[in-house]
């Protein structure tokens, strides 16, 4: 396991006394929710003293997985984003949000447990649980039908399941992460989900068969925060000898996105040509993008993550560039697009 992820570790099970009291006060909101409705409820102020102490001994000597998911993000997602520093894991857990939302039946459960996004991406992060006997041993999952429906939503999007790491490839349980990468931000939205027949392969690509048979359907709200800086740009750059106007560009640990306008759409898609083919599941980015550090690193997207828009009727592009893991977005001082260099000014 990565080191920061292990100091993340350290610090849940060794919380402060500001930790201590979120992880409380976010136990009694779960509490309140599922006790509402219940008669002879005993109001909370009369439980606190008592509470306190039970409470947060109940979060240290439980799993680290619990902890987090009371101090922010949940382990699994921690491990997945892959954080640059301690306080940037701190600030991606202030805009996540908990779900909490679990359907269950004889075919097996799913737990919608978090949901973390910007502008244009939105992670959620789902626990798979089998019926007992059954094996979950593949390196890959996802379902063979999956209905979305982003309620207010009009624009287009697409979406994927993401496997993590397995711990135990012997029991019945995995963990994944639904991954939409859209025009329009999701945030506040409410999502209908139904997902049929959960399937297994070895490779991507590769041939995807049925593990466990059955249907999960869901609703439930997305209510992260938006990381999204924007940045004004309106600059005129060439790609491929054509004009085209860098309107915007966003940024957040999860992703840069360029929005620009040209009346070459057609033309730019045509120089761009087809992707070429670097190994499984891997493709070169025809629109790459190089991000400066103020440390005077840089990084290329020279692997196509994310999705490319060229509306031919309105003129708009729309470039969506994510990473492997997040990326320390407090400390890019440029992008450079088509060897035009846009600085970043900081917005603090």
């Amino acid at each position: 396991m990565d080191k920061k992820v292990v100091n993340r570790i350290s610090e849940i099970l060794e919380p402060t006394e500001e930790q201590k009291d979120k992880m409380f006060n976010n136990i009694l909101d779960k509490y309140k929710d599922e006790n509402k409705n219940k008669r002879g409820f005993t109001p909370l102020k009369r439980l606190r003293p008592r509470l306190v102490a039970v409470m947060v001994a109940f979060c240290l000597i439980t799993t680290t997985a619990f902890a987090a998911s009371y101090l922010g993000l949940d382990i699994k997602f921690l491990d997945f984003l892959n954080p640059s520093s301690n306080e940037q894991a701190e600030y991606l857990a202030k805009g996540a949000s908990i779900i909490g939302k679990q359907v269950k039946n004889k075919d097996g459960t799913i737990e919608f447990k978090q949901v973390i996004g910007d502008s244009n991406v939105t992670l959620i992060l789902v626990d798979f649980t089998a019926p007992d006997g059954t094996v979950l041993n593949k390196p890959h999952y996802s379902f063979k039908d999956i209905y979305t429906d982003i309620l207010g939503n009009h624009g287009f999007y697409s979406y994927g399941f993401i496997s993590l790491e397995d711990e135990d490839i012997k029991d019945n349980k995995t963990t994944m992460v639904l991954r939409m990468i859209s025009r329009d931000s999701f945030v506040g939205k409410k999502i209908h989900l139904k997902l049929t027949d959960l399937q297994g392969a070895d490779t991507i690509p590769g041939d995807f068969t049925t593990i466990v048979s059955g249907a999960w359907e869901t609703r439930f709200n997305l209510d992260f925060k938006d990381y999204s800086a924007n940045y004004e740009v309106d600059k005129v750059i060439k790609m491929f000898d054509y004009d085209a106007t860098i309107d915007t560009i966003s940024i957040s640990p999860i992703s840069v996105v360029l929005k620009l306008k040209s009346p070459f759409t057609e033309e730019i898609k045509e120089a761009a040509g087809n992707w070429e083919v670097l190994g499984p599941n891997e493709y070169s980015d025809i629109y790459p993008i190089t991000i400066k550090y103020k440390d005077g690193t840089s990084e290329t997207t020279d692997t196509f993550n994310g999705m490319h828009h060229l509306d031919h009727l309105s003129g708009e592009i729309l470039f969506i560039k994510t990473f492997e893991n997040v990326i320390n977005d407090k400390e890019i001082q440029s992008i450079t697009f088509f060897d035009t260099e846009i600085p970043i000014i900081d917005q603090d």
